[in-house]
């Protein structure tokens, strides 16, 4: 009996009459917990209680982050940075402009320390074997870097590329000198990224490293460059934990990629040989169905966090929600659950907002994990939730004091929570986005709509810019092209890129790709362009007809097979959570896009690196 009462009193302080208030929060009604103790309710209070305050990490208030000092480099400041080269590698003429040098100048400043300690690595190696190099490129600059191979990749009869990567094309080609563990490459811009493979005698990619070009370092006829360090390919992984904090057991778990088309051996485990910008579907569900099955967006080398519930904790939320505000949510309607870091630490004081769904509320934990309806921003853990949602797709973005934070899409399939972190960092990239004719490359104009961002993006012959924190993801966006010989659609974006190109399809030429064709007006249809010379196209779904997909090339022509570095169209895309699938027949490399197919709508996306 004593034992009892130990367990009602802290019990009454949670349910108690309409007129009792109990710290911040208000009951509708008394809560009887039975003698088994297994309400919904009850189990709601057991988990807040195994989450203390030792857990939470407390953040830094709005008020204290503008305490700390910032150093920003104005352009206006900074003197003209003068090229001298010896006469080894003299040329007639240096056209290295100071925007050009100085460009991204605060992310320098931010990373000049982690290169300044590669330089001190490169300076030991002596002699250079690049010093007597001439310059073979006209108005070319030199950047050298220190080179090495790490996560047990060797060589025996390996291949190493290196070159420079922007906005997808490879611009320029370098070299590699293994043994004095060194590599130099000469560039006309430093815009873009360094990037180093390994592929064996059959193609296949077996390590690599991509650094972006920033911070660089003059050192008298070169400029020293990021160091790289070759490791596993990209590949998919999962990194599941439960709300508690408590270790996610593989005996508990079974963790399932490609919308449950493979299954890991390991809920640690990775799938590798992954194309660079891939996303896919993955679905958690335990052993013991306690924990409630979780969906969740993952892409390449996503280090995002899959934070599992329990189903009576799910169950618990949604009925406390459900009795504060007086909604009655249906019995096929789910939940999302999400959390909101900046520099990988939860966000306190963040709002998010459903931006395809206006009228969907949400709601934001307090620290002992219970939702609470008068509050307006997240706690210092960074947590929200949304009952009572039906199956589709939401675009959720997050903002502090109505500054743009990041964004996230979430799929919702019945009987499944969707999980997903909306990862941002203070570091925001600029991105650009370009607009042309698929196949004539003609700039078209178009107005984007980019979740988060407050203005519509108009863009033609001038390229837009827009900035960004998010690190990882995907976003729906909008495209709508200003004539009416061209056709909208959503285009698939991984927020790993910092540029966004997008070709516009013509009325003509979609009316020829459905010439002769029986169309379903209860499903969708699927673009994507491929750089590749040999591959397959499949989709997710079990029963798909793959006479449904036919394939065009860079002037439009179709055909019924795969055409080299060209494109293709997948009809009758049946509705909910889908995901199309590119096997390289050369690299045996996975290209994959998730999406969530919605009635009679298009949707567009590249599979390139």
């Amino acid at each position: 009996m004593v034992y009892l009462l130990a367990l009602l009193v802290p019990i009454s302080f949670l349910y108690s009459p309409p007129v009792e208030k109990a710290g911040a929060v208000y009951v509708t009604k008394t809560m009887t917990i039975k003698h088994e103790r297994k309400t919904p309710a009850y189990a709601l209070f057991r988990q807040a209680q195994q989450v203390t305050q030792s857990h939470l990490q407390r953040m830094p208030s709005i008020e204290e982050q503008t305490l700390v000092p910032i150093e920003n480099l104005s352009l206006a400041e900074v003197d003209p940075i003068k090229l001298n080269f010896n006469d080894v590698t003299a040329v007639s003429e240096m056209k290295l402009s100071k925007k050009e040098l100085l460009a991204h100048a605060n992310e320098q400043l931010s990373q000049m320390v982690h290169y300044g300690q590669d330089s001190l690595l490169l300076n030991k190696i002596q002699p250079n074997p690049f010093s007597d190099v001439k310059q073979t490129v006209p108005n070319a600059a030199s950047i050298q870097g220190y080179f090495e191979l790490s996560d047990g990749i060797g060589l025996v009869n390996q291949s190493i590329s290196l070159r420079r990567v922007k906005e997808g094309q490879s611009i320029e080609v370098g070299q590699v000198d293994l043994k004095a563990g060194m590599y130099q490459i000469f560039v006309n811009s430093f815009d873009g990224e360094l990037v180093a493979e390994i592929k064996d005698e059959r193609g296949i990619v077996i390590g690599e490293d991509r650094k972006k070009i920033a911070g660089l370092v003059r050192q008298q006829n070169y400029f020293q460059g990021p160091q790289l360090k070759l490791g596993r390919p990209n590949s998919f992984g999962l990194n599941l934990r439960h709300v508690d904090d408590r270790k996610v057991e593989d005996k508990e778990f079974s963790a399932y990629l490609f919308s449950g088309n493979y299954t890991l051996k390991k809920t640690t485990d990775v799938y590798p040989n992954v194309a660079r910008h891939s996303s896919t579907v993955a679905f958690i569900e335990s052993n013991d169905d306690r924990t409630a099955r979780t969906l969740s967006i993952r892409t390449v080398r996503d280090s995002s966090e899959i934070v599992l519930f329990s189903r009576n904790w799910v169950e618990g939320a949604r009925q406390y929600i459900s009795e504060k505000v007086q909604i009655q949510y249906m019995s096929d309607t789910e939940v999302i659950i999400g959390r909101v870091l900046v520099d990988g630490k939860p966000m306190a004081g963040a709002q998010v907002v459903v931006e395809n769904q206006p009228g969907v509320e949400p709601y934001y934990l307090d620290q002992f994990l219970i939702p609470q309806v008068q509050q307006s921003t997240t706690s210092s853990n960074g947590y929200f939730i949304i009952p009572g949602v039906q199956p589709g797709s939401y675009q959720i973005s997050a903002f502090i004091q109505n500054r743009f934070l990041g964004s996230q899409a979430y799929f919702v399939e019945p009987m499944i929570v969707s999980y997903q972190e909306i990862v941002t960092t203070n570091k925001a990239k600029i991105s650009t986005v370009k607009s042309f004719d698929a196949f004539t490359g003609q700039s078209i104009k178009t107005e984007v709509q980019v979740p988060g961002v407050e203005e519509i993006l108009t863009v033609g012959p001038v390229n837009a810019k827009y900035s960004d924190g998010t690190q990882s993801g995907l976003v729906e966006v909008i495209n709508r092209p200003v004539s009416v010989d061209y056709v909208p659609y959503i285009y698939m974006l991984n927020q790993a890129k910092d540029y966004m190109h997008l070709p516009q399809l013509s009325e003509i030429f979609i009316s020829h790709l459905q010439q002769n064709r029986k169309i379903s007006e209860e499903t969708s249809l699927f673009i994507g362009f491929v750089k590749m010379n040999k591959y397959e196209v499949s989709l997710g779904e079990e029963n798909f007809d793959p006479r449904n997909i036919i394939y065009f090339n860079s002037a439009g022509e179709l055909s019924v097979t795969p055409f080299e570095n060209g494109g293709f169209a997948i009809f009758n895309v049946p509705l909910g959570t889908q995901e199309v699938i590119i096997n390289n027949m050369d690299t045996h490399q996975v290209s994959t896009q998730a999406f969530y197919s919605k009635t009679s709508f298009i949707y567009l996306t590249h599979f390139t690196e």
